[in-house]
């Protein structure tokens, strides 16, 4: 069955009754996930229905995503809510300037959006207070302000580029159709000339044609 259409958008305290029947699902504690109902992001059908629900702890430009729920529903598809929950997240921590997210989700769909493993030994020393130094944690990097104004600059100096090239390539078009324009107009007068000039000379031929 196909998913319906998802939206992903911040939890409100009308979503709490839904919240605690899907964290307690997921044996999450919900009573306790409640008071920290701020911090979660959900994903609802286009009736309005929870599917999805994972939470993102702020600590300066870092955060946790963490207490991951899924609605057992047929058609709830659990890549197809992360898909649109991430889209969502992403674009809050970088807005927001987070530089590292962390979890300890272990569902393969954030492996492939970028979390990396990090082995206990090569934990930063600089870690966020949620962070406890102990094996199973994954990180995603976002790219630094310095880097991402890098890449700005890039696609645009292509972009500039490209441009340059499909102008240049039209003005070559252009003079090349004047040039055929040009040449057309030209051999158009010469024989118009040239009839002109043999009607003159002989006329008797001509009036023997036209006859």
């Amino acid at each position: 069955m196909e998913p319906p259409f998802l939206e992903s958008r911040r939890a409100t305290t009308d979503d709490l009754g839904a919240l605690e029947i899907l964290w307690s699902q997921a044996s999450l504690p919900a009573t306790e996930l409640g008071k920290f109902l701020s911090e979660f992001h959900v994903v609802t059908d286009p009736e309005g229905q929870i599917l999805h629900a994972i939470g993102l702890l702020v600590e300066g430009d870092q955060a946790l995503l963490h207490s991951e729920a899924l609605s057992a529903l047929q058609f709830a598809e659990p890549d197809a809510c992360r898909a649109a929950v991430w889209k969502r997240l992403r674009i809050l921590t970088r807005n927001q300037g987070i530089s590292r997210i962390w979890t300890q989700e272990d569902a393969e769909y954030w492996r492939v959006s970028g979390y990396q493993s990090i082995p206990e030994s090569q934990l930063p020393s600089d870690l966020p207070s949620f962070v406890q130094r102990e094996a199973g944690w994954w990180m995603h990097q976002s790219p630094n302000a310095a880097q991402t104004d890098l890449l700005v600059q890039r696609e645009f100096a292509l972009w500039k580029t490209q441009r340059e090239q499909e102008s240049q390539s039209f003005q070559q078009r252009v003079k090349t159709f004047r040039a055929v324009a040009f040449g057309l107009f030209a051999l158009s007068i010469i024989l118009l000339l040239s009839f002109l000039f043999f009607a003159t000379k002989i006329p008797e031929v001509f009036r023997q044609l036209f006859r």
